[in-house]
């Protein structure tokens, strides 16, 4: 059996969120962004994420890619005059090409696929409070779609008492309260970004229980 730790190449890893939950899970982590990225806890690679992928895919065991989801947000519609990159059809089309287990990340409405729609392919959504992440009295409302080329359990929504985000300038509705920084790094269980970089991350727990899925594909079980 291969008992060296897997290496992961983490796609568009901003401050490092997506990264921290491999690392736990038992990667070797890898990240590039096109942005310097002086509070991401990894090995960093300042590159274009595409150009790096062509070139460097077949270097790692296992890739995850989380393209800029500001073209499939709800979100958009403030900004209806902006354009931004839709780059999941080119990512998928060089890891399909690079041959390793994939996932990619991005919000609920965008073009990712599933098993039902992908031949061989698998799909999962994960929210904050399946990992019970949030404050006292709210869970983190913060719902993610994977794409991955490998098999996973869809774990259950526990939608309880107020719904609480990371996102814009922080506020409180009746039912949803947008957290400031510290609550907002306690409710991701992120302690090292700023809030910002915050709003852009993936929590830890989510990837973490993906990598545990995907170490056991790596490992043929």
């Amino acid at each position: 059996m291969d008992t060296r730790t897997p290496r992961l190449l983490d796609l568009f890893c901003g401050a490092g969120g997506a990264g921290e939950g491999y690392r736990r899970a038992g990667f070797d982590v890898t990240g590039v962004d096109i942005k310097p990225q002086p509070r991401n806890p990894h090995r960093f690679i300042q590159a274009d994420a595409l150009d790096y992928l062509a070139v460097h895919a077949r270097e790692f065991d296992a890739i995850h890619a989380s393209p800029p989801c500001q073209a499939y947000s709800t979100l958009r519609a403030m900004h209806p005059t902006r354009t931004y990159p839709e780059l999941i059809e080119p990512v998928r089309e060089l890891l399909l090409r690079a041959g390793r287990p994939f996932v990619i990340e991005n919000v609920p409405g965008s073009p990712l696929r599933s098993a039902s729609d992908l031949f061989g392919g698998h799909g999962v959504m994960l929210c904050g409070s399946m990992f019970g992440l949030g404050v006292q009295r709210g869970y983190l409302r913060r719902h993610r779609l994977f794409e991955t080329t490998f098999p996973i359990c869809q774990l259950r929504c526990r939608h309880r008492g107020m719904a609480v985000g990371v996102y814009g300038h922080g506020g409180q509705t009746r039912k949803h309260r947008m957290l400031y920084r510290a609550e907002a790094a306690m409710a991701m269980d992120i302690y090292w970004m700023t809030r910002d970089e915050m709003c852009q991350a993936v929590p830890p727990a989510y990837t973490e229980f993906i990598g545990g899925y995907l170490l056991r594909h790596l490992r043929g079980r």
